[in-house]
């Protein structure tokens, strides 16, 4: 939010994502997963293939995100 006020008040574009609710709560679901990978990594249970799975799924989030952004990296300056 604070990135948004900060981008309004100067004048820097703003881009709304449309499908970033889906987005952005599918990578919630894969961050909460990945967590519980890496907790089940340290107490020595097998997870290699959780753990890629995890990966391979927050890249097509990741990817997802881009094209949702036309490509733009929006980060403050």
């Amino acid at each position: 939010m604070t990135e948004f006020v900060i981008r309004a008040i100067t004048d820097k574009p703003v881009t709304v994502v449309e499908s970033a609710g889906e987005i952005l709560t599918e990578l919630k679901r894969q961050g909460n997963n990945l967590n519980q990978a890496v907790r089940n990594y340290y107490c020595d249970i097998d997870t290699r293939t959780e753990l890629n799975s995890c990966a391979r799924k927050l890249k097509e989030l990741y990817a997802a995100l881009i094209a949702a952004t036309n490509g733009k990296n929006n980060a403050a300056s």
